[in-house]
């Protein structure tokens, strides 16, 4: 992990952050599958400003919220959720569990309504 959060270097991306996008690339397709609209994903390194959440709670995985039209947004927290992860093959099931969950509390489902495989 320690890597991880090294400057690319000659230009090159880390192959962490290649994996990153290669499995939310996987999931936001499982997860249009299932939900059959468009949400907002967006992904950030980390927040500029880390005071802003309670750190009693731990630091937050994904966050979202739902403007007065119906369009969700949702961001994930790429090193927060890296730190989680022991196992990278999982990344694809771990961010679609994310983002899935996080859909359903936001529009009032159940998981099981959406995804009744899951």
């Amino acid at each position: 992990m320690a890597g991880f959060f090294s400057r690319p270097r000659h230009g090159r991306r880390d192959i962490r952050a290649d994996r990153f996008d290669q499995a939310l690339g996987v999931a936001h397709r499982w997860f249009l599958d299932q939900v059959g609209e468009v949400a907002t994903i967006q992904y950030v390194t980390a927040p500029a400003d880390l005071d802003w959440w309670d750190r009693d709670v731990g630091p937050p995985l994904i966050t979202s919220g739902m403007n007065e039209s119906g369009v969700v947004a949702m961001t994930l927290y790429r090193k927060f959720i890296m730190f989680g992860v022991t196992d990278e093959s999982l990344l694809p099931e771990i961010l679609y569990e994310l983002l899935i969950t996080e859909w359903a509390t936001l529009t009032g489902q159940r998981v099981s309504d959406i995804d009744p495989n899951f």
